[in-house]
């Protein structure tokens, strides 16, 4: 169990009326104050999921889980290396772990988003967010802002035909040329089944997109129902596995599935504990009916 901030959730009484644009918050531009630092409970997620019943059943339960998967990886920044071991690793963990006997399209790009000393991202997300929005017409508005117009078209005609029942993002999450087990800022995730959709906030950031377009995403107010999770000294071998984003065709309303997540100071690691270095994989998939 750890006991610490949590930077970035709005109060439990905010109210958005529109948009909040997080890149003005920030820059002290939007007329609100910065959100305050709750302390939250993050709890050992080993021990629940040790009563699962099988890897897919905690991941849809909880909408993450902790897999055993040692990789072939040398180097994480020989997109040539991801692209002819890691990806195909990936896709073997989707379809005989996560989805056995699911028809799946597994969609990746042979990229990941490295973090830590040594990186190109050498801070870490030290804040509660959310990668995605809610909806189709979100999903969409982000595709178009980071890809194009033609690509955000295309996925929006694939997942309105008929074979197809939902869709989700996946993300793996885990450390790379780290000596030892993780102690040094863990990642923290909420269970959405703790989520109020009541407590979901649209966000939108400005200039992390090619060309400078303004995504949206979501935040999250702080409410203490809210459960947090986290994998302490997670090892080479393994990977953690969260969903960014789902959407069902066939739920009106859609039920929250996403995890929101945060890096997060542990009050126990040791001071000479090495810096975290991490890298992200997300992928693609399309669900279709049986």
């Amino acid at each position: 169990m750890i006991e610490t901030e949590l930077n970035g959730q709005f109060p439990p009484d905010f109210v958005a009326r529109e948009r909040v644009n997080l890149s003005q918050l920030w820059q002290g531009k939007s007329g609100r104050s910065l959100p305050p630092k709750p302390k939250a409970r993050i709890a050992d997620a080993r021990p629940l999921q040790a009563e699962a019943v099988s890897e897919h059943d905690f991941l849809e339960a909880h909408g993450f889980v902790l897999l055993d998967a040692p990789t072939r990886m040398s180097d994480w920044d020989d997109e040539g290396q991801i692209a002819q071991l890691y990806l195909p690793e990936v896709e073997a963990l989707i379809h005989e772990r996560l989805y056995p006997g699911r028809k799946l399209i597994v969609m990746q790009a042979p990229r990941i988003v490295r973090r830590g000393a040594g990186t190109a991202n050498p801070h870490y997300g030290k804040g509660v967010h959310q990668d995605h929005g809610t909806s189709a017409e979100e999903y969409q508005h982000n595709l178009q802002a980071f890809a194009s117009p033609e690509i955000a078209a295309q996925w929006r005609a694939r997942f309105e035909q008929d074979d197809v029942q939902g869709f989700m993002v996946l993300d793996f999450w885990r450390t790379t040329g780290m000596a030892g087990p993780l102690k040094h800022m863990p990642l923290a995730l909420c269970d959405p089944a703790s989520v109020d959709i009541a407590d979901i906030v649209p966000t939108a950031l400005d200039g992390i997109a090619p060309g400078g377009a303004t995504t949206h995403h979501i935040g999250l107010r702080h409410n203490p129902r809210q459960r947090w999770f986290y994998y302490p000294e997670m090892t080479a071998d393994e990977v953690l596995v969260f969903k960014l984003f789902q959407l069902m065709r066939s739920e009106d309303p859609q039920p929250y599935r996403g995890c929101f997540h945060s890096a997060v100071e542990d009050p126990a690691t040791p001071p000479d504990a090495q810096p975290r270095q991490s890298c992200e994989h997300r992928v693609s998939v399309m669900l279709l009916k049986d």
